[in-house]
């Protein structure tokens, strides 16, 4: 890699990205975001790094760049590895930073260094040069985000950056020179910022830069806890109150032990925009010649410095929740240089101290990378910047609204941002509110020429329109007599059919009382006949038993004149009493054959009377079948009637109730063409009326 270029530390995900311009409104250096397109993506040579556009991202498009991924793949791997872990930790994870030294070696680390004690180097290195050289001021540099504002856009500041390395690379020189065992391991930084990668690139020196955040993740993924593994010391010495380098001050307050008066020349300074702003006028300064009234510029970019740094999860945290736990391990670390029996001294820390440092070892110099700068970013002249002002519609000191609603702090500085093809004058409020005047005036032009256009027309149609009402009003309301004339004849049909349907309802029940008459004339006729023949039947037993009395006469005569022959054989004394006998027996047996004779004679006009009947019955009988059928035929000609009849019943009932709904209808139409009549010449002077206003 280009030593003029950087390592992007921030990705942006274009796709989530809304140019919302939260990112450029955090922005210390605004021009390394683009916020011309649909997404603001980022230039990383021109970004420093300070992470506070991917907190105020709402929209998860800004992610934090490390490298934890490559860390976990080489140590499962095998890879030899140390690492070096921030004095921040003691402010996440709940601040069990003994039990992450557990975790760490737990996964394959084969020892772990506290940062803590290189930052005590770090003192050391500051104050050796601040006693040798003399300079009129220092800068710290323990936060690279801070060296990297420094290096790129205010390069002056260069020669006051303390020229000695921060920290961490205190710690990395200090294990590759005085831990030999360790020599070929790799290092990784376990740390709070994502920028740190950057000075590692610098220095040449640190393998790996790991954030608590994606430590953080990595646990939760696996359902895994600080607080299960046992704790761990560091594997290098205690340090004491360089502890507290991870908090605000932390570097004044570790330099008190040396010099007690030195917050007295120690400007403290920390969070965005604030050292940036003090940063950029300690250039003027210098160029007036007004260098600062403090030897030693203690500042960090986060505002609650590295205890909520962008590479953990304390940005949300309150200031007193961190550094609790920060000043606790700085009490319990300088209690552990006071406790008997050998009393505290500086010399004993000193002399721990002077183990691990060489004049040299830890030296640090800087970049300048305004070049690049400069070669990505045009500083355009005043005319420019006039044009686009007047592009804005910017033409009064009242249109420089310096709103920072586009994301810039100035009008001035969104101008050079528009030169520099970054941003775009719609992102810009003044620009937007002039367009929608602008725009509303020609709407009002056009509005009022098609206004009357549209007068006019629409006058003349409406008159159209209300004559076509009136004639409509009229046809309406002829239309309703004729329908109301219609409905009257309807219900008095309606009623005559109604009428109709009683009658043949009436008839209907006497055609099936007629019906079942006949049948029942016609049962009886079917009786007589068969009675008739039971007669008739009769009648020819009774002749024949006449002709059986009529032959019985017969013989019993023949019997009377043979007895009278025997008497006249018998004698006078018995002949003439069986005689009379003889006698009487035929004269009763002529009297029985002529009363036979008789009675047979008056049973055969009998039997021909009773088979004239039967002739009679069974002619009478085929009449009543004829009439049985007649009157069923009568019958269901009269129930078809009848139920047709219902249907019309019916039909005209439905009628009348269609009639009675249209009749509504149509008054209710006749009342809306009225209304409408009405509507059209409200309307017909409303359009006056608009006509007046639109004139105004």
């Amino acid at each position: 890699m280009n030593t003029k270029e950087l390592r992007p530390v921030i990705r942006v995900i274009e796709e989530r990205c809304v140019n919302c311009h939260r990112c450029i409104m955090v922005c210390p250096v605004k021009m390394c975001n683009n916020g011309s397109g649909k997404a603001v993506v980022s230039n990383p040579n021109l970004c420093i790094g300070c992470g506070d556009c991917i907190h105020i991202c709402r929209h998860g498009a800004r992610i934090g760049l490390d490298d934890f991924e490559q860390f976990m793949a080489d140590i499962k791997g095998g890879t030899s590895m140390v690492a070096i872990v921030a004095p921040a930790m003691a402010a996440s994870f709940g601040g069990e930073y003994l039990k992450f030294n557990g975790f760490l070696k737990k996964i394959g680390v084969k020892a772990v260094f506290d940062v803590s004690f290189g930052a005590e180097l770090t003192v050391k290195s500051y104050l050796t040069y601040q006693k040798k050289k003399k300079p009129p001021f220092i800068i710290a540099q323990p936060c690279p985000t801070l060296v990297t504002f420094i290096e790129l856009y205010r390069p002056q500041l260069i020669p006051y950056l303390a020229p000695a390395d921060s920290p961490m690379v205190h710690t990395m020189k200090m294990i590759k020179r005085f831990y030999p065992q360790y020599a070929n391991c790799k290092i990784a930084a376990i740390s709070p910022c994502y920028s740190k990668r950057r000075e590692f690139d610098a220095v040449g020196i640190g393998d790996y830069n790991v954030t608590f955040k994606s430590i953080q993740a990595y646990l939760d993924g696996t359902g895994d806890a600080i607080s299960r593994y046992e704790s761990s010391p560091y594997d290098n010495p205690q340090a004491e109150r360089a502890v507290l380098f991870s908090s605000p001050g932390g570097l004044m307050r570790t330099v008190e032990r040396y010099d007690e008066n030195a917050t007295a020349h120690t400007r403290k300074i920390e969070g965005n925009p604030e050292v940036y702003d003090y940063l950029a006028g300690l250039v003027q300064n210098i160029k007036t010649g007004s260098p600062p009234i403090y030897s030693l510029i203690d500042c960090l970019n986060c505002k609650m410095g590295c205890n909520a740094g962008p590479g953990t999860l304390n940005q949300d945290k309150h200031l007193d929740e961190l550094d609790r736990k920060i000043e606790a391990r700085s009490q319990a670390a300088q209690a552990f240089y006071k406790k008997k029996p050998t009393p505290f001294s500086k010399r004993n820390l000193e002399r721990t101290l002077n183990k691990y440092w060489e004049e040299g070892l830890y030296a640090r110099s800087y970049t300048d990378r305004s070049e690049v700068f400069k070669r990505n970013v045009k500083f355009p002249s005043s005319k420019e910047i006039e044009a686009v002002y007047q592009s804005m519609y910017k033409t009064t000191p009242a249109d420089m609204l310096n709103c920072a609603s586009c994301g810039y702090d100035s009008c001035e500085q969104m101008a050079v941002a528009i030169i520099n093809g970054v941003s775009r004058r719609e992102h810009c409020r003044h620009y937007i509110e002039a367009q929608r005047r602008i725009a509303n005036d020609q709407h009002k032009a056009e509005i009022q020429q098609v206004t009357e256009s549209v007068y006019g027309h629409t006058v003349t149609e409406m008159h159209k329109s209300i004559d076509g009402i009136g004639i409509l009003s009229k046809h309406i309301n002829e239309t309703v007599a004729a329908v109301l004339k219609s409905s009257a004849a309807i219900e008095e049909m309606v009623k005559n059919i109604h009428s109709i349907h009683a009658t043949l309802e009436h008839n209907a029940q006497t055609v099936i009382k007629l019906n079942n008459s006949s049948m029942e004339g016609k049962n009886r006729i079917l009786k007589i006949g068969e009675l008739i023949a039971g007669v008739s039947a009769q009648s020819d037993v009774l002749i024949e038993a006449c002709r059986v009395i009529g032959n019985i006469a017969d013989e019993t005569s023949i019997l009377g004149m043979n007895a009278a022959i025997e008497a006249a054989h018998a004698g006078e004394a018995v002949g003439k009493g069986f005689a009379v006998v003889a006698g009487q027996i035929r004269h009763l047996a002529d009297s029985s054959g002529k009363q036979a004779g008789e009675i047979e004679k008056s049973l055969n006009d009998i039997k021909s009377l009773i088979d004239s009947s039967g002739e009679s019955s069974a002619q009478a009988q085929t009449q009543f079948d004829l009439i049985v059928s007649l009157v069923e035929t009568v019958k269901n000609e009269e129930m078809r009637i009848k139920d047709s009849m219902e249907t019309q019943n019916r039909g005209g009932q439905e009628v009348l109730n269609a009639l009675n709904e249209v009749n509504q209808l149509i008054l209710k139409i006749k009342d809306e063409s009225a209304s409408l009549l009405d509507s059209g010449k409200m309307v017909l002077e409303d359009i006056n009326a608009l006509k007046k206003v639109s004139q105004k």
